[in-house]
């Protein structure tokens, strides 16, 4: 990336070349301060992770930024610094202040809602290369719902003020980054639909084959995360996954802990395809 905004408004800090957050730790007093699981090697611009790309890479290729220039990136990102968080820490809860969002670099966190009996059901789950709570942070100013990691995370935090800053002072760029976020949520409100119009074994079809890098023959997949996840974030109880995984053996698909392998991508997309049909 560029050099950072000269001038960024106060409390902003600089992005160092290339990464992500000051260059001492990835922690400010803003962010909890530094903490015992910091990884103070986190902002350095050469670390890769494991989708084998560095932070600067991730950042610069979320459909948020697609097409803006790197310096004015760079002034988007002047009030942003780097945190590693373990397994099971709440990032924020529904109602507290929308001061930031997050870029995920490295594991996976999970937005949930609490049903009125105390229930989790997750509306989304983002490993790296996704961002969430944009739109908290630009519209209520509010988090609607819990953030929670469920692996292992290194996030970058965005702080609202640098950020803002920069959309005030360029409207072209505030337009730009409405369209993302509008596209963003016609894609969640598709996701909802289907939800409700889908069978349960459609809907962790359908899952399992967005997770899957082929688009024929066989393919094997590793689930980021627990089943009891999964079959929340599907929409149905964790009791009833088991049912439908042992349904879904007849169309090839077999589970094994968190792996699982398709034996014909392309005959599951067709089943999913002519249920569909049915259904119309």
């Amino acid at each position: 990336m560029a050099t950072a905004l000269r001038s960024p408004p106060s409390g902003a800090q600089e992005v160092k070349a290339g990464g992500v957050g000051p260059a001492s730790c990835p922690c400010r007093p803003s962010c909890e301060g530094p903490t015992a699981d910091c990884d103070r090697t986190l902002s350095t611009p050469q670390r890769v992770f494991k989708d084998s790309r560095s932070a600067q890479e991730i950042v610069c290729a979320l459909p948020l930024f697609d097409g803006i220039q790197p310096e004015v990136l760079n002034r988007l990102l002047a009030d942003s610094n780097t945190i590693s968080r373990r397994r099971s820490t709440l990032l924020f809860g529904a109602g507290d202040e929308a001061d930031c969002f997050y870029i995920v670099l490295d594991g996976a966190v999970k937005l949930f809602a609490l049903t009125q009996d105390g229930r989790e059901s997750i509306v989304e789950i983002f490993g790296p290369g996704t961002s969430f709570a944009e739109a908290a942070m630009l519209s209520t100013g509010r988090f609607p719902l819990h953030a929670e990691v469920i692996e292992d995370a290194t996030l970058i935090r965005v702080g609202r003020r640098a950020f803002l800053y920069t959309l005030h002072s360029d409207h072209a760029l505030a337009y730009r980054m409405l369209a993302a976020l509008v596209k963003w949520n016609r894609r969640l409100a598709s996701e909802i639909l289907d939800l409700k119009e889908l069978t349960p074994w459609q809907r962790v079809a359908e899952f399992l084959l967005a997770q899957t890098p082929t688009t024929e023959g066989e393919a094997q997949i590793s689930l980021p995360f627990n089943k009891e996840v999964l079959a929340s974030r599907v929409g149905i109880r964790r009791e009833s996954l088991s049912r439908v995984l042992g349904r879904l053996r007849v169309l090839g698909v077999h589970t094994s802990g968190n792996a699982i392998r398709i034996d014909d991508v392309t005959l599951l997309r067709r089943a999913c395809l002519e249920a569909g049909s049915s259904r119309n």
